[in-house]
């Protein structure tokens, strides 16, 4: 990766960096592979299967020191230089919006109903792909399931989600 940012001039012309976030990891200079600290925003232990989809606050990292907390190298750009791709964060969008519906109202209930094969500890974590994302965007059932104040607030996910961080872009975008 240094040689690659070297010959592509990149302390001249330091650019923002979006890619997949295997890449990133491997710029920012973590190990790779399943390590207990695979994040390179936060302290969030990878191997406590118990804390996952249910602790939701994590420590930021405060620094990027080689030889701990999984950092096998320096890093070869800024932590803020990285952007994060639109998948990610269509990703992240449906995952806190699930979150926060009812735990017994009808949106969990018809997102069970629909997707038998989820489990439901990752449909009550909103843990969804894209393919599932643009079922329900098209589904107006799932709108009908959902009570006033989720509908609110998924009506205005759709269009964001459609609009800036599907495949065809908005002309606003």
């Amino acid at each position: 990766m240094e040689c690659l940012l070297s010959t592509l001039n990149y302390q001249k012309h330091k650019w923002l960096i979006c890619g997949d976030l295997r890449v990133v990891g491997l710029i920012i200079g973590l190990q790779d592979g399943y390590t207990k600290y695979s994040c390179f925003l936060s302290l969030w232990d990878n191997r406590a299967d118990d804390q996952h989809y249910v602790k939701q606050k994590r420590l930021s990292r405060q620094g990027l020191k080689s030889g701990s907390q999984n950092f096998v190298s320096h890093s070869l750009v800024e932590p803020r230089k990285i952007l994060l791709t639109p998948l990610h964060i269509k990703l992240g969008l449906m995952k806190n919006s699930v979150k926060v519906f009812d735990k017994e109202g009808g949106g969990l209930a018809f997102l069970h109903q629909k997707f038998q094969r989820k489990s439901v500890k990752k449909i009550k974590a909103g843990i969804f792909e894209s393919p599932q994302i643009r079922e329900l965007i098209k589904d107006t059932i799932f709108d009908n399931a959902l009570n006033p104040a989720e509908l609110f607030a998924w009506l205005f996910l759709k269009p964001v989600i459609a609009n800036f961080l599907g495949n065809h872009r908005s002309a606003l975008y």
